[in-house]
């Protein structure tokens, strides 16, 4: 079983998607976006990757419903887009193991104690994410604030991720990398952009 509260009653892994069956063989090469803004990571991905598939969630409402239409729009069969609370709705969706790559763009940070909680970089959901990832699979994690990126090596080094760039290091951007919406932007404006490549490892 795979929780993301204490409070869930635990999850029947039968129930979760056939991804197969809905995607074909692309099922063979899952991933995940939590929090994709206005998607243009999401469109880019299916459009330049047709031969992974992209299950895209989003909470905002108004971005998951345009998302799904400019993607029926453009024909991206490999691209599923889903309204909801990613931190409740990842462990519903996917076994454990059954992700090649999980990426989080520019998560609020949510500053005040009282709301840590709701980080995708707790410790609860950090743990879940490695758990969800295949032995091997990418967390792709970026930010534009350097606190947040600090905090959130220390927490996913420590839950059992293995970092690419070294203990504590940040990553250059790979030479494939799909930047989002707004990375686009700094990247014009040549704001900094705080890097995280993380593997679960082989062994775990």
């Amino acid at each position: 079983m795979i929780f993301s509260h204490d409070d869930d009653a635990p999850l029947a892994l039968d129930l979760a998607p056939d991804w197969a069956a809905r995607l074909g063989p692309l099922a063979g090469r899952l991933e995940l976006e939590i929090g994709f803004g206005h998607g243009g990571f999401a469109l880019a991905f299916a459009r330049e990757r047709p031969g992974s598939a992209l299950v895209a969630i989003e909470q905002r409402r108004a971005f998951a419903e345009a998302l799904r239409e400019k993607a029926e729009r453009r024909g991206h069969r490999n691209l599923v887009v889903i309204q909801g609370d990613g931190r409740l709705l990842a462990p519903r969706l996917f076994r454990e193991g059954s992700l090649a790559a999980i990426h989080v763009h520019f998560p609020d940070p949510w500053w005040k104690r009282r709301h840590h909680h709701r980080r995708l970089v707790d410790d609860r959901m950090s743990l879940l994410l490695l758990r969800l990832l295949r032995p091997g699979g990418l967390l792709d994690f970026r930010t534009d604030v350097e606190r947040y990126a600090l905090d959130a090596a220390a927490r996913l080094e420590e839950i059992g991720f293995e970092n690419e760039a070294g203990r504590g290091a940040f990553s250059d951007a790979p030479p494939d990398e799909i930047p989002s919406t707004r990375e686009k932007r700094y990247l014009a404006t040549g704001q900094r952009v705080w890097r995280l490549r993380m593997r679960r490892p082989a062994s775990c």
